[in-house]
């Protein structure tokens, strides 16, 4: 086999410019509006579908380079100011700062989830927070 302008080989670099990234989103029990997240893998498990929703919303700005399956949570002491049941879900993007405007790192996720429906709720700051930080 002849060689032609060196060699080819398949990996995958990442550079050093990741920013990290947690959504907590309540989880739906009952009368209280949150999310189920579940990462079943059965794309026809509707917390499946709601899981690659919240990935497609976050893809519009910058797709998510590293991701972890969505973690059951109790989201009190865990997220910044929501408490109950939930889930927390980590991603980073190898775009700086993507998501921030006027001094907030999370700006631009708020306004690209806050009002947007997933199976039939709502999302607003009650049920979903953000979070940037230094590692995953």
């Amino acid at each position: 086999m002849a060689r032609i302008h060196g060699a080819a080989s398949a990996s995958e670099a990442v550079s050093g410019n990741l920013n990290f990234y947690t959504m907590y989103v309540t989880e739906k029990v009952n009368a209280v509006p949150g999310v189920d997240i579940d990462a079943t893998g059965d794309i026809l498990d509707q917390t499946q579908q709601n899981l690659d929703d919240i990935v497609n919303i976050i893809s519009l700005v910058a797709q998510p380079i590293i991701m972890n399956a969505p973690v059951q949570v109790s989201l009190g002491g865990v997220a910044p100011t929501l408490t109950g049941n939930g889930y927390a879900f980590k991603f980073a993007v190898e775009h700086g700062q993507v998501f921030e405007r006027g001094g907030d790192n999370v700006s631009i996720l708020k306004e690209i989830f806050f009002g947007t429906t997933i199976d039939g709720v709502t999302l607003e700051p009650a049920n979903v927070e953000f979070v940037m930080s230094d590692i995953l």
